[in-house]
């Protein structure tokens, strides 16, 4: 038996319009038309669950979106040159960390701290639904369905493979050979006209073809998906809504919103399915256009739980079942008050919350994320990276950090 929980992208990844944006953005942007890296679990209802399943933020932005799911072939290594830089250190074992006891040490995950590193790092969006913190300490990747094609990733080119999205360098955007936003074969190329950095979508893989169209005399690159019967005639050209359309089981569904009779948008990949309402049953009016990617997951009986096993904290959160493998990432499991449940040795809930937040070094050369509530830094070079940048969520009043190019 399973329940389908909502599959949500940031609101605020992939497709956020530099200058005059659609809607009213926040910061780091919450307009976008069809977010393309992260997936956040919300609850039945729509509201954001927390990786231990309480209702809530998880420390980071999130918001509605479509979805792209495991890893596909994307046809894009052989392109995109200088955009697959990322990752690939001199390899071997990451020093021990100490836990919030100033004296217990623990072995950290390299391959786990890595790929969360170039989770947050090749993503073009600078705003992660889910921080480098909460990747690492909840082996989210592991955990969340559709993720699991970023866990074996050592270069920012795994990451385009499974995401499908990735930055435009200069090989794409700047060089010698570049010719601005355009279509190349069935890659998006946007040069310029995002917040953040230059991108590249991979229409080919996210079940459409690529298209432009023009935004108060900007040009902007996106996938064009073909939803026949479903048509976009008459239909407002805005990012502000988004719709469904079903693909019955025998394709994708896809997710798109409406531009010039046109649609554009993403599949929301085979492991999940669109749809129209967050609100089960809901028959709002005001929610029509508010759609989302969705998937299964095992289903759980009875009020919202948690409890630990072998290391694997197993939590019921609005009748769906997660499964968070502290041992994996070499944290022990333990029931808190809230819904801290992966924590490093000596370390509690409050050092989780409060004490424990990311940051970058003065120089900019190093980032500090938490392990388990327990502080940890590692050099961006070393990943394949250029510099450590930071943010604040605007929601939480929190700050996150990335290494960036």
């Amino acid at each position: 038996m399973t329940r389908r929980v909502a599959r949500q992208l940031a609101e605020n990844s992939s497709r956020v319009l530099l200058l005059a944006p659609l809607a009213m953005l926040s910061l780091f942007g919450c307009a976008t038309i069809i977010g393309l890296d992260e997936y956040t679990v919300a609850k039945s209802g729509g509201a954001g669950t927390s990786p231990g399943g309480g209702a809530g933020k998880d420390g980071s932005s999130a918001g509605r979106g479509g979805g792209t799911g495991e890893a596909g072939a994307s046809g894009i290594g052989g392109e995109s040159g200088e955009s697959g830089n990322g990752g690939q250190s001199g390899g071997g074992q990451l020093p021990p960390i100490v836990g919030c006891d100033g004296q217990t040490a623990f072995e950290p995950n390299e391959q786990i701290v890595r790929s969360c590193i170039l989770r947050a790092g090749c993503d073009p969006t600078f705003a992660p639904v889910r921080t480098i913190s909460t990747c690492v300490t909840y082996d989210t990747q592991a955990a969340l369905p559709g993720e699991a094609c970023n866990l074996t990733s050592t270069s920012c080119a795994d990451f385009e493979a499974c995401e499908h999205v990735g930055i435009a360098h200069g090989d794409l955007c700047g060089g010698s050979s570049a010719t601005g936003t355009r279509c190349q074969g069935d890659l998006a190329v946007n040069c310029g006209n995002y917040e953040g950095d230059d991108r590249f979508f991979d229409c080919a893989a996210l079940g459409g073809t690529c298209g432009t169209f023009t935004y108060n005399g900007t040009l902007f690159a996106d996938c064009k998906l073909d939803i026949s019967p479903d048509s976009c005639v008459g239909m407002p050209s805005t990012d502000a809504k988004a719709f469904c359309h079903s693909g019955g089981g025998k394709t994708d569904d896809l997710r798109y919103y409406c531009w010039g009779g046109q649609a554009f948008g993403a599949s929301c990949s085979s492991v999940a399915s669109c749809i129209d309402t967050p609100s089960d049953g809901s028959s709002d009016p005001s929610q029509v256009g508010n759609a989302g990617c969705f998937f299964d997951t095992d289903s759980c009986p009875g009020p919202d739980s948690a409890s630990c096993k072998s290391g694997v904290a197993t939590v019921c959160s609005s009748g769906a079942k997660f499964s968070y493998n502290c041992g994996s990432v070499g944290l022990s499991c333990g029931i808190t008050g809230g819904s801290e449940y992966c924590l490093a040795p000596g370390c509690e809930a409050a050092d989780v919350d409060v004490a424990c937040q990311e940051s970058c070094s003065d120089d900019g050369s190093s980032l500090t994320f938490c392990y388990g509530g327990a502080h940890y830094s590692v050099d961006c070079a070393e990943y394949g990276f250029k510099r450590c940048a930071s943010g604040t969520d605007p929601d939480s009043g929190r700050t996150f950090a990335a290494c960036r190019f």
